[in-house]
């Protein structure tokens, strides 16, 4: 008696490729001196917290077991030269302002900011205080928003990947120099 789905012999041919699909893609691990470097960035990101109201304790949850960043290569640095991506979480004032930029600046290329619930977004709650920036986006380019107040530790997750993605499809340029 024959099992039902078994396929006997040969199966055949696997279907045709569509037209302008790439036959042969190569892993990042052989693209050479380039796509080796571009893993390492997108696989191992050292974010610098931000954090300045409540979206930074939701920030915090990203540590706990229950999320488990650091299998993942996401570990949080204290200092804006050892980390390439920035987490602006919560309500930016206009006092706060130049400290943001100073930060950023700080931060060695190629480097990338997630601005985090809806304060550091477009200003939340407090969009019509006269001392509350309206949005990060006004002091540092943002790369990717996460939506929310506060939110959550999965929703901010789901951003990192998204940034993942993104730096995936970005070339990046640098210039070497000889001694």
């Amino acid at each position: 008696m024959e099992r039902p789905g078994l396929v006997k012999g040969n199966p055949g041919t696997p279907p045709p490729m569509k037209k302008g699909m790439p036959t042969n893609v190569p892993l990042p691990s052989q693209e050479g001196k380039q796509g080796v470097m571009q893993y390492a960035l997108y696989g191992s990101l050292w974010p610098l917290t931000f954090g300045l109201a409540c979206c930074a304790v939701e920030m915090m949850h990203l540590s706990t077991p229950r999320y488990d960043q650091d299998r993942m290569g996401i570990i949080f640095r204290a200092s804006p030269r050892q980390s390439d991506v920035m987490i602006v979480a919560g309500t930016l004032t206009n006092k706060m302002a130049p400290a943001l930029r100073q930060v950023y600046d700080q931060m060695p290329d190629p480097r990338w900011v997630i601005s985090m619930g809806s304060c550091a977004n477009g200003g939340g709650y407090y969009h019509y205080s006269y001392s509350v920036t309206r949005g990060c986006d006004r002091i540092v380019p943002v790369d990717i928003y996460v939506p929310g107040c506060p939110p959550t530790a999965e929703a901010l997750m789901f951003g990192i990947f998204q940034l993942q993605k993104k730096m995936r499809h970005t070339k990046i340029t640098r210039m070497w120099y000889r001694k």
